[in-house]
């Protein structure tokens, strides 16, 4: 039996010596349980950024026990975040959720001050106040654990744990996991941007080898042709009224013309084709195009517009612009069989194209810049995830007979010629989406 002075009651001495011992065998247990919960998260096997986040917000809330874990992107200028993933006992939308330095100014300097923002009573919190009344008291947040998401040196936002009740103490290595859950985050992005990356470099590869093709053909091709249109042009100024030849010449010069037109379109997807470019306003563009696309759609399609309440100037070819709006306007009456809405909307954007997964087969707009976006939205059948990143492929068509295959092939070869950019999202049996855009004129 332990023994000290006489008199001296070593008990608390004892206890406090067990609980200590009891206290680091849960902290090693603790400690380890969550190392292997990290281990099992391997980022190389996700398919999507989404379903990246989605795992590993599940992952998280359940390895924790909290009620909700929310991943947040930072906007370019960290002015501001937005709420990318939700997890409240299964994948929640987050309904455009957004958070602002402005609007809570004590919570965006703690939270820039820690490497893992520690929060054990959020009612009382000074870093909280601001989003209390707001946030957490509605939610019924009770505790938090936000950490950094970190990539390359930069930090892409953050990793949100929230406790749903009252106070809660950290551990140690909980703390610690929750660092290690954004790291996950942060890998989990920089993989998905290298995998786009890489599909975006492989579609405009295969591009370029195509229109260095169809530049060399056209440009040959195109002189016959002037020849032809030539020769049939004087020969129907020289013949008089009813002569038999006239009509078949008129037939040569029609064809010709026909010939010619898809020339055009062979430039346009080289990017060679000499564009008569002008300052126009895109919303004007859209609303003197509104008659062709009602009658594109025909009876049992509508065609609602939303456009920018302030002009959208850019510099660009009127007769091109028209040609962009014909293709995808009939694309989306085409997958719209049985009826169905199309959507055309401009609007001034800053940055980059939208934060959803740009797939393969599409070209996002650079990180900086001012754009002028026209959107073509359908909600027909969609387009096909094998599919997708063909659809820009000149002579490749998913109408079989009907089409030619040269519609998008020109659209996007003469959008880049006009210094934009063109994006697609698509689900089967919700519709597609075509993002336009063009650089804005100062």
């Amino acid at each position: 039996m332990l023994t000290g002075e006489p008199g001296h009651d070593t008990r608390p001495i004892v206890e406090d010596l067990s609980a200590r011992l009891r206290a680091l065998e849960h902290f090693e247990s603790d400690a380890g349980r969550l190392q292997d919960v990290l281990g099992g998260l391997s980022v190389l096997d996700w398919p999507t950024l989404d379903a990246a986040f989605a795992e590993i917000a599940e992952v998280a809330a359940r390895a924790l026990a909290v009620g909700r874990v929310s991943i947040w992107r930072f906007d370019a200028d960290h002015s501001a975040m937005r709420c990318a993933m939700l997890w409240q006992g299964g994948i929640v939308d987050c309904g455009g959720l957004e958070l602002t330095r402005d609007g809570a100014p004590h919570y965006w300097e703690a939270l820039h001050r820690h490497r893992t923002l520690v929060i054990e009573d959020a009612h009382t919190d000074p870093a909280m106040v601001d989003l209390l009344g707001d946030y957490l008291i509605p939610n019924g947040v009770g505790a938090l654990l936000d950490t950094g998401i970190r990539a390359k040196r930069a930090t892409l936002g953050i990793v949100c744990v929230e406790h749903l009740g009252g106070p809660r103490r950290w551990s140690g290595p909980e703390r610690e996991f929750v660092a290690s859950i954004g790291e996950r985050v942060g890998l989990a992005m920089m993989l998905d941007t290298e995998r786009r990356l890489t599909a975006n470099l492989e579609v405009a590869q295969r591009m370029e080898a195509i229109g260095l093709l169809a530049g060399g053909v056209a440009h040959d091709f195109n002189n016959i042709l002037g020849v032809i249109l030539g020769s049939a042009e004087m020969g129907l100024l020289g013949l008089e009224s009813g002569e038999t030849p006239r009509e078949e010449l008129r037939a040569i010069a029609n064809a010709a013309q026909h010939a010619s037109l898809l020339t055009r379109k062979l430039l346009a997807i080289a990017r060679k084709e000499i564009l008569h470019s002008e300052e126009v306003d895109l919303s004007a563009v859209v609303t003197k195009f509104l008659p062709m696309a009602l009658s594109l759609g025909g009876t049992q399609v509508a065609v609602r517009t939303q456009l920018h309440a302030t002009p959208l100037r850019v510099r660009a070819d009127p007769t091109f612009l028209d040609q962009v709006l014909l293709n995808l306007v009939s694309n989306a009456a085409h997958a719209m069989p049985n009826g169905g809405v199309i959507r055309l909307e401009t609007a001034y954007a800053v940055g980059s194209a939208p934060e959803h997964a740009v797939p393969a087969g599409t070209v996002p707009a650079p990180v900086d810049g001012r754009f002028a976006r026209l959107t073509v939205l359908d909600d027909g059948a969609g387009i096909p995830p094998e599919l997708l990143g063909r659809i820009f492929d000149p002579f490749y068509s998913t109408k079989g007979d009907q089409g030619t295959g040269l519609g998008l092939a020109v659209v996007y070869g003469g959008v880049r010629q006009h210094g934009g950019h063109i994006s697609v999202e698509s689900t089967l049996e919700s519709g597609t989406t075509f993002h336009v855009y063009l650089p804005i004129v100062d």
